[in-house]
């Protein structure tokens, strides 16, 4: 914990005042970045949960339509599997964005294209009705990673401004305060001192006088 003494140019009571000021933005500021912070672990925490079912889904259904995939290309040289892959309907995505504790984490949707009319053979009939199901998921899974290394990023900058505050700024705040308020205690004893010294003196001299 920092407890420096922030250089002011001016020692007066006006740079005391704002100091007090800038001391209670400071907690207020490192109040709202702590509750963000909480909001955005709970975001990434969940994010990865849902990365976790989202990979064992994939993986499952991806267990399901290998082994027809494997025996079907094993069946067909390479032109044939080319010339089969030009009557895949092609698929188009929308890209989005939402906010997720302030931060814009992408959508992405898939838009519906028309069916191919082109009979495959039944070797990829498994892969082909489990098609769109893998891509929604594929789709899916991409869209929460990107999320989990957003969220991830703006955790660490988070978290480097609270500590930044919790740490340096305001101890350094508290004790040049501190330091101040001492200094200004410590003036006003020694002009209470020195005047009543001076009207001792005055007493003094008037009693003479007298």
């Amino acid at each position: 914990m920092s407890s420096e003494i922030i250089r002011l140019p001016r020692v007066t009571k006006l740079e005391l005042i704002r100091l007090r000021r800038r001391l209670v933005l400071a907690k207020r500021f490192h109040r709202i970045l702590r509750d963000r912070l909480t909001l955005l672990l709970q975001e990434f925490y969940f994010t990865l949960k849902r990365i976790a079912e989202l990979r064992g889904e994939l993986n499952s259904v991806l267990r399901e339509v290998y082994a027809d995939y494997f025996s079907g290309a094993s069946a067909y040289n390479i032109d044939t599997l080319l010339a089969l892959a030009t009557h895949v309907p092609t698929v188009e995505v929308i890209v989005g964005s939402r906010n997720t504790a302030g931060v814009a984490v992408p959508v992405v949707e898939i838009v519906k294209s028309p069916q191919s009319t082109a009979l495959l053979p039944a070797d990829f009939s498994n892969l082909q009705i489990r098609r769109e199901k893998i891509l929604n998921l594929i789709l899916q899974l991409s869209e929460y990673e990107r999320a989990a290394i957003l969220v991830g990023n703006e955790i660490l900058k988070t978290r480097r401004r609270v500590v930044m505050l919790e740490k340096i700024l305001i101890p350094r705040l508290i004790a040049t305060i501190r330091y101040l308020t001492m200094k200004f205690d410590e003036m006003e004893r020694e002009e209470k001192a020195r005047s009543i010294k001076v009207k001792q003196r005055l007493s003094s001299r008037r009693g003479s006088s007298q």
